[in-house]
């Protein structure tokens, strides 16, 4: 606790982040083919982590996308919108950790519009 104090000697500087790495991954596609739930796990941090979520169709265009900017939970899972498409559709889910400009994790999930929940472990 007493490290998450800082002290007006250290001129307001905070210690570097250290990197936040996603643990495991759930995508969760809705039964209806409306939207999708990104559910992941985090390592423990002390400066809150930022990431971009992208959903990619399967050109590899980005059809939906959202930044989450100081995720405050340890177990973020948000819900992004899917554009009108057909169930079994294949797309993916591309999450990319930030630090700053520059992607330090990128991991990418495939799975189908209306299809089944498709979980993951992620190696360090």
């Amino acid at each position: 606790m007493s490290e998450d104090i800082y002290f007006v000697e250290n001129n307001g500087a905070r210690p570097p982040a250290d990197p936040v790495r996603i643990t495991d991954c759930r995508v969760m596609p809705w039964p209806d083919g409306t939207r999708v739930t990104v559910e992941m796990g985090l390592t423990p941090f002390k400066v809150f982590p930022a990431m971009d979520i992208s959903i990619l169709a399967i050109t590899g265009e980005v059809v939906r996308s959202i930044s989450l900017i100081g995720a405050v939970e340890r177990r973020p899972s948000p819900t992004l919108h899917l554009p009108h498409s057909e169930s079994g559709t294949r797309m993916a889910v591309l999450i990319e950790m930030l630090d700053g400009e520059t992607v330090t994790q990128k991991l990418i999930v495939p799975f189908e519009v209306g299809g089944p929940i498709i979980g993951q472990a992620v190696e360090a």
